[in-house]
């Protein structure tokens, strides 16, 4: 199912990345040297990751919380710790959502709905990540010290925070497609880029057809983190099974880690992967017509001690902008 619009509009966005990223040669708002912030354990570090952010945007804004009609956001953790702990410091309407690493993509389809109706104004969407609450989340506590696979990606650490507006801006939410939850029976929880490949697949071939398109027509597919080998499975899979050949699709997670991944990590997983990325890098370069792809793998624990295999989905998200 693909949704255009009319009046929904990224305003701005307020960045925060975590300790290991701190090498990385992207610009953001603020940067952690302390994976728990000061906090007494790391999940609530990342919820003061996500208050940072939240404060941080309408601070850049100068607004304040009666300004803002919405908060829509979610994040890694069980039942949305960090999202729910950083909106209750918050007098402002909540919607929690989980879609895993493209959860972004979600609150970003989901508020322009809103504003695009122009039932309210300006919406503020929160995702965050944090390495050390995601990986014994979804694998192993890293004290386990459990050995990684090459295909492993690198769960990113951050948050961040975008005020969507129905008053025009130069970066226009032009369309967006809601993926569906696809399962080809695939069960290896360490490699994402190839559970999730099939579901970035299915969506773009909707989205495609659903707007009469190519690839071609935008500047650069930008795709959440589905790694190294994740983006080869994608581009094989289109071919493959819909003759569509998409030489502009470059990952988020990797062009996140790509100073860090000379065969020790498969790039950057997590639902900042590609917020992070488009607003520190891709917006500041000359690209107009982007096609955000984020992606997400349905699994927890519980169902992989079950026996499962692994369900994805992809939402994606068309934008337009004017330089």
């Amino acid at each position: 199912m693909t949704l255009k619009f009319t009046n929904a509009y990224i305003k701005n966005s307020y960045t925060l990345l975590g300790r290991n990223e701190h090498n990385i040669k992207i610009k953001v708002d603020e940067k952690i040297k302390d994976y728990y912030n000061g906090e007494k354990s790391v999940e609530m570090g990342e919820t003061s990751y996500q208050i940072k952010t939240t404060k941080g945007i309408l601070k850049k804004e100068k607004l304040n919380v009666k300004d803002i009609n919405m908060i829509i956001g979610g994040d890694l953790q069980n039942q949305l710790l960090p999202s729910n702990f950083s909106a209750r410091k918050f007098d402002i309407p909540f919607l929690g959502i989980y879609s895993a690493c493209s959860t972004f993509t979600e609150s970003l389809l989901i508020g322009a709905m809103f504003v695009d109706s122009k039932m309210i104004n300006n919406v503020i969407l929160n995702t965050s990540a944090h390495n050390l609450a995601s990986e014994k989340q979804f694998r192993f506590p890293i004290e386990y010290g459990a050995l990684r696979k090459k295909v492993n990606t690198f769960t990113a650490t951050g948050s961040v925070s975008a005020l969507l507006t129905n008053i025009p801006t130069n970066i226009k939410v032009e369309s967006a497609t809601i993926g569906k939850v696809i399962d080809l029976g695939y069960n290896d929880a360490n490699n994402f880029g190839a559970c999730m490949a099939p579901a970035a697949g299915e969506s773009l071939y909707e989205h495609f057809t659903d707007t009469n398109r190519n690839p071609e027509y935008y500047d650069l597919i930008l795709t959440g983190d589905l790694g190294i080998y994740g983006v080869e499975i994608l581009k094989d899979y289109l071919i493959e099974k819909y003759n569509i050949k998409a030489n502009n699709i470059k990952d988020a997670g990797v062009m996140l880690f790509e100073e860090k991944s000379g065969g020790e990590i498969a790039g950057g997983s997590g639902p900042i992967c590609l917020p992070l990325i488009l607003f520190s890098k891709i917006l500041k370069e000359n690209y107009k017509k982007i096609l955000l792809v984020g992606t997400g793998s349905l699994h927890s624990k519980v169902s992989t001690n079950l026996n499962e295999t692994i369900p994805s989905i992809s939402h994606i998200v068309s934008l337009e902008v004017i330089k």
